[in-house]
């Protein structure tokens, strides 16, 4: 496992995390971890993040997502 070293950056203790462990467990800038204590242990976990519609819709089909004729006649009409 790799070594990091605690670090002050401007008025914050910091340590950096290796790319390898960002890769692997699909980590980046601005993910959120779960910070915990076991046995004297630091243990980071990160918490899943929810999906955004964007990225549920990106694998579907174009033709999955296209208006059908029911669509279109209901589009126009007030909101209930």
């Amino acid at each position: 496992m790799a070594q990091v070293a605690i670090r002050q950056s401007g008025g914050a203790t910091i340590i950096s995390l290796p790319k390898v462990i960002l890769n692997t467990l699909h980590l980046q800038v601005g993910s959120r971890l779960e910070l915990t204590l076991e046995n004297n242990k630091i243990v980071l976990s990160p918490i899943p993040q929810a999906l955004s519609l964007e990225a549920v819709l990106a694998g579907s089909p174009p033709s999955a997502l296209a208006l059908t004729e029911e669509d279109r006649q209901w589009l126009g009409d007030p909101a209930v």
